[in-house]
């Protein structure tokens, strides 16, 4: 296990080859595999189709409602665990045994469900008459490498079933990839949580610690990662509605990314798809080309991927330059032969890349450069709370003339969050929405609201008969809420925006902003014990810590059946994470106590729940230059505003 780190994390992809193996020779020996078209790109990453045919898989299908009869009696099906996509291939399945009844007989059905099996699927099975007939498997993949230093499930619909729907059914697959990666670089000696899911995964890791192998490996030779963060979306909602100012931020809010593969197609973007089109002629179908985001095959996208994009342009530039003073008429024969067989597939590819490079910013400034000014501003407004009626009279214009299906909520939950919406400016914008893109929505708003997008204003009026109180708003103090006030506590609001260089965080959005991620980090691998840490970070809500730290607090030997023995009714069942003033109080009556929050070696992996953005990645990289560390990021997905809105719908 003396391997780097990164070649460690590579080695993941094996074991969720080997966990398909097995779920495949159960599958019988030769099969047609029926695949939910979400899931191909991340299948691809696991194993190739010739692994595939190796393994008994004869013909490959997309998942199609009105898929008739395949090549082989056995069908094995790959659906993410979505109840709606459950049920229409069990539908499928009863349309094919009415019609051949005999096919029931075979045992030839199987569905593999991504992450795992609901306990609500066997119901349903029975329901439809086909228990015994249809065999389920449940397949959770180990975390992706998509990029240097980013990992990921690429498991989108994760936030909508924890934070839309309030459904915890698929967390335990997130604490599951965790254990798994611990098992592979070694469990960090410190982990933290910040909100309820996250708190949620550190005491299940503590449960499988003790459930699965209480003789756990756990030298300080065998341990890659110092720390474990793992944060809830709903704690920095600011920076997925920000607009990003990184390269990588630009691509993810005009194409479409899946599984680090960018879908370069620039007739038919994502903000086109979203905008209101009052043309009844459709447009031809344009190509698109499939863009790797990964360091390691594209050198170039490595270079500029985290810049700003005003810097992008120019280092293009300067790449074309290069190539263009290249004379290679110029070299013998001899060296020709040696250019030939060393470099000219590295200078094609490098070509192409460039190409493909330039397109990509073209069509982002084609798409962003008419308002992107305007947005700055108005966002860095909003984040300070200032010129309220002039935000408000920027987002009434857009839902009136640009409305887009998703960005203008996406800017209306930032003004919600931010500085606020009265009765009468909410009702007005949904009231604009639902004339745009029909009533069929107003179970949206419901959600944004569920999950804390958007804060629904009450109906409440005031009326005053008092004279002479034109002026006495301005000489009340400035009023702030909480967005505001924790904020500037954590001291996430530079001061002065437009004179941020590259050496902060806030860069990333125009000098306005820093994510939070980036703030803990900061305050973890800049803090020398742990009483700094709980001081830097006490401003923060639902925030505990567990590890070794929660280790040493145990009386004797805990078990869990011990813990909830001992449970009392006014107490929190705290079984892998410990609230931080229980920890001040140990502080301060034993200073050794800090000892054990040293991190070494100084290496952090944050996982984000609910989705991680390309600017909280980029504002990281920033924390981990400063401080001469590593952070590694993981998450479900790689998302961006827009996802978050589109998962409400």
């Amino acid at each position: 296990m003396d391997q780097p780190l990164n070649l460690k994390l590579s080695s993941l992809s094996l074991i969720s080859q080997n966990k398909l193996q097995n779920i495949l020779s159960q599958c019988g020996e030769k099969k047609d595999l029926i695949i939910d078209p979400s899931l191909i790109k991340a299948l691809e990453r696991i194993c190739g189709v010739t692994w595939l045919r190796q393994h008994g898989v004869d013909k490959i299908y997309k998942m199609d409602p009105q898929l008739g009869p395949t090549a082989n009696a056995n069908r094995v099906y790959f659906i993410p665990a979505c109840i709606i996509k459950y049920k229409c291939v069990l539908d499928q399945i009863s349309s094919l045994i009415s019609q051949n009844p005999s096919i029931a007989d075979v045992n030839g059905f199987h569905i593999i469900i991504i992450p795992k099996v609901l306990n609500s699927f066997d119901s349903i099975l029975e329901s439809k008459g086909l228990y015994g007939v249809v065999k389920l498997h449940a397949f959770a993949w180990e975390l992706m490498v998509l990029d240097d230093q980013l990992l990921s499930l690429e498991l989108p619909f994760l936030f909508k079933q924890l934070f839309v729907d309030q459904n915890q059914s698929l967390l335990s697959g997130v604490a599951m990839s965790l254990w798994t990666l611990f098992h592979v670089t070694g469990r960090p000696k410190v982990m933290c949580s910040f909100g309820k899911f996250s708190a949620g995964v550190l005491d299940m890791l503590e449960i499988y610690n003790e459930t699965y192998s209480r003789n756990f490996v756990d030298t300080n030779n065998s341990r890659d990662i110092g720390a474990l963060l793992v944060i809830d979306r709903t704690q920095d909602y600011a920076s997925s509605l920000l607009t990003p100012a990184t390269y990588s931020g630009l691509l993810k809010e005009i194409f479409s990314i899946n599984c680090g593969f960018l879908d370069l197609n620039v007739k038919d973007t994502k903000v086109m798809k979203g905008k209101l089109n009052f043309d009844s002629e459709q447009s031809n179908e344009s190509k698109s080309t499939a863009m790797p985001l990964d360091s390691s095959i594209d050198s170039l996208y490595a270079e500029i991927k985290h810049r700003h994009f005003s810097e992008v342009l120019s280092v293009l530039s300067s790449k074309a330059k290069l190539l263009k003073n290249e004379d290679i008429k110029a070299l013998g024969i001899q060296e020709m032969k040696h250019f030939v067989a060393t470099k000219l597939q590295q200078v094609t590819l490098f070509k192409q890349n460039l190409v493909n490079h330039v397109l990509a910013c073209e069509t982002i400034i084609s798409e962003m450069s008419n308002r992107f000014e305007n947005l700055k501003l108005t966002e860095t407004e909003m984040l300070n709370n200032r010129n309220k009626k002039t935000n408000y009279n920027f987002l009434d214009e857009n839902f009136g003339t640009e409305i887009h299906i998703y960005n203008s909520l996406r800017l209306m939950c930032l003004l919600s969050l931010t500085q606020g919406l009265s009765y009468d400016e909410y009702n007005t914008l949904v009231n604009k929405y639902l004339l745009a893109f029909g009533y069929k929505y107003l179970y949206v708003f419901n959600n944004l609201i569920n999950s804390g997008l958007l804060i629904q204003p009450s109906n409440i009026k005031l009326s005053l008969n008092i004279s002479n109180l034109s002026n006495l708003s301005d000489k009340l103090p400035k009023w702030q809420n909480e967005f505001q006030t924790a904020a500037h506590k954590l001291k996430q609001l530079p001061s002065k925006p437009d004179d941020v260089g590259k050496s902060s965080p806030s860069y990333v959005f125009n000098g306005g902003y820093i994510p939070l991620v980036a703030i803990i980090c900061n305050a973890i691998l800049t803090s020398e014990s742990l009483s700094e840490v709980l001081t830097k970070l006490s401003t923060l809500t639902d925030f505990k810590i567990g590890g070794v730290i929660n280790e040493k607090l145990k009386d004797g030997v805990e078990t869990l059946n011990e813990k909830l023995s001992n449970l009392k009714v006014s107490n929190d069942l705290e079984f892998g994470c410990k609230d931080p003033k229980i920890l001040s109080k140990v502080v301060k009556s034993d200073p050794n106590f800090c000892n054990l929050f040293q991190l070494k070696p100084k290496t952090i992996l944050v996982f984000v729940i609910g989705g991680v953005n390309y600017a909280e990645i980029a504002a990281c990289e920033v924390v981990q230059t400063n401080t001469g560390s590593k952070i590694y990021i993981a998450s479900d997905c790689v998302s961006n505003g827009s996802d978050l809105i589109a998962a409400h719908m």
